[in-house]
């Protein structure tokens, strides 16, 4: 994963998130998955989940350039990449 990617999801470690819905989890694995395996490639699906929970909890988020990467990807030009 970019240095980017490793960024947006520590940012999404100290997001308050419903624990009823799979907003959560799905962070959780993606923050397992970054101490476990730093360095691998995320799935499209990985990638899509992480740019949408970081635009979803995008209040939360101080990192500037983490949240502007989440609007371009999911307002933008790349948001053709996910479909």
């Amino acid at each position: 994963m970019t240095g980017l990617e490793q960024r947006a999801i520590a940012a999404l470690h100290s997001v308050k998130m419903p624990e009823k819905n799979w907003h959560a989890r799905r962070a959780k694995f993606l923050y397992e998955m970054l101490h476990k395996s730093p360095y691998v490639k995320l799935h499209s699906t990985s990638a899509g989940d992480l740019w949408f929970l970081v635009w979803t909890y995008r209040r939360q988020i101080a990192d500037r350039q983490v949240v502007a990467q989440a609007n371009e990807i999911v307002n933008g030009a790349l948001s053709l990449e996910f479909t």
